[in-house]
């Protein structure tokens, strides 16, 4: 058949992945009291997202963004504001420096399961600022 793909076509697995956080954002535009904000600019693409982060104790309890951003700068923000509420900002820390060590690089970094989709973009070096932007922003406003 044309066109037909296995399901264990990874590539394709995270290219569908990007697409849903992209069309229906985890954390778009939502009120969540934030204590922690910080907007990052790309200005090679244009992307612009601001990230929200309301923090207590040491603990990330809620993440929202806003922004416009191309598919991949969205997705990733999305992924963000899934993943680590419930979690200690040192998780925060630890998913952002692990998520670039593996877009710098071609071997696969343990810790990053849930980030995984993002690591497509390593074939296009230009888009890796892309994913990268949301978590950069997140870093900067603690």
């Amino acid at each position: 058949m044309a066109g037909y793909r296995p399901v264990n076509d990874l590539n394709a697995l995270y290219r569908e992945a990007i697409r849903q956080h992209a069309a229906n954002p985890a954390g778009y535009r939502q009120e969540i009291d934030a204590t922690h904000q910080f907007e990052e600019y790309n200005p090679l693409c244009g992307d612009r997202i601001l990230v929200q982060l309301r923090i207590r104790q040491e603990q990330v309890e809620a993440a929202s963004f806003d922004g416009e951003a191309c598919a991949i700068c969205m997705a990733s923000a999305s992924l963000l504001c899934e993943t680590i509420p419930g979690h200690p900002v040192s998780r925060l820390q630890g998913l952002h420096d692990r998520l670039q060590a593996a877009l710098d690089s071609d071997h696969d970094i343990d810790g990053i399961d849930p980030l995984k989709p993002l690591l497509g973009v390593r074939s296009y070096p230009s888009r890796v600022r892309c994913a990268t932007l949301p978590w950069s922003a997140a870093m900067k406003a603690l």
